[in-house]
């Protein structure tokens, strides 16, 4: 299932992970995460919906390695001829497909969500040819890039600054409430990384996981930051 979130951008659904991968009509139509597994079918129907074929595709970029989002990366490159971008973090990851660490609860709904998350999803993925070129405020085409870790070391999230529009990956999530992504690998710096995110300007949110916002999206965030900061120490 896809549906359009703002002129040039759609969203991807995979239901096995409830996760969202993006078609981006940018400097070149750009893939933002891959999807699960086995459901690169997904992306490519989405694609033709859109009148593109997996050929048009100009470059894939990965918010981070875990299989949810990196799942279909060296099936879609190998039929598109796409290059890959990846931070230095994820790229053995991704390059090599090395096993990945599990996650923790970083939040109350992972005490619910991260047992299913171990089982459910492979913690390896198809190894691809990657270029390691997300770092700190280098631009991918019209994308800077926000270095977020905590879900996953070597974690990035985008910024459209022209169209404002943010892609959090998993530094963020919409699922039941805005906020940190319930599992991290570090929950502290996730929970850094996601008040930093909140410092940047943007109208609109597209998340991995959970519903886009599409208006006043950064404020949002400082909202929620503030409100769930622990309150400093008595004097």
């Amino acid at each position: 299932m896809s549906r359009e979130i703002v002129p040039g951008v759609v969203e991807v659904l995979f239901a096995r992970a409830l996760v969202h991968a993006y078609i981006v009509w940018a400097d070149v139509p750009t893939l933002i995460d891959t999807g699960t597994p086995g459901a690169a079918k997904t992306l490519i129907t989405a694609l033709e919906a859109s009148d593109l074929r997996p050929e048009d595709i100009g470059r894939i970029v990965l918010t981070h390695a875990h299989s949810d989002h990196a799942g279909n990366a060296a099936q879609l490159a190998q039929r598109s001829g796409a290059e890959v971008h990846v931070s230095p973090g994820t790229a053995p990851f991704v390059r090599e497909g090395r096993e990945q660490p599990r996650p923790q609860v970083a939040t109350p709904l992972g005490k619910l969500m991260v047992p299913y998350v171990k089982a459910a999803l492979p913690w390896r993925v198809e190894p691809v040819e990657v270029q390691e070129t997300l770092v700190e405020g280098a631009m991918i085409g019209p994308f800077r890039v926000l270095e977020t870790p905590g879900h996953q070391a070597g974690h990035v999230s985008l910024l459209w600054e022209e169209r404002s529009v943010l892609f959090t990956g998993d530094a963020a999530a919409n699922i039941t409430a805005l906020g940190p992504h319930p599992a991290a690998d570090d929950p502290q710096r996730q929970s850094e990384s996601f008040e930093r995110l909140g410092r940047e300007a943007f109208e609109t949110a597209c998340f991995g996981h959970g519903r886009a916002l599409s208006a006043g999206a950064a404020g949002r965030f400082r909202a929620t930051a503030t409100a769930t900061a622990p309150a400093p120490a008595a004097a």
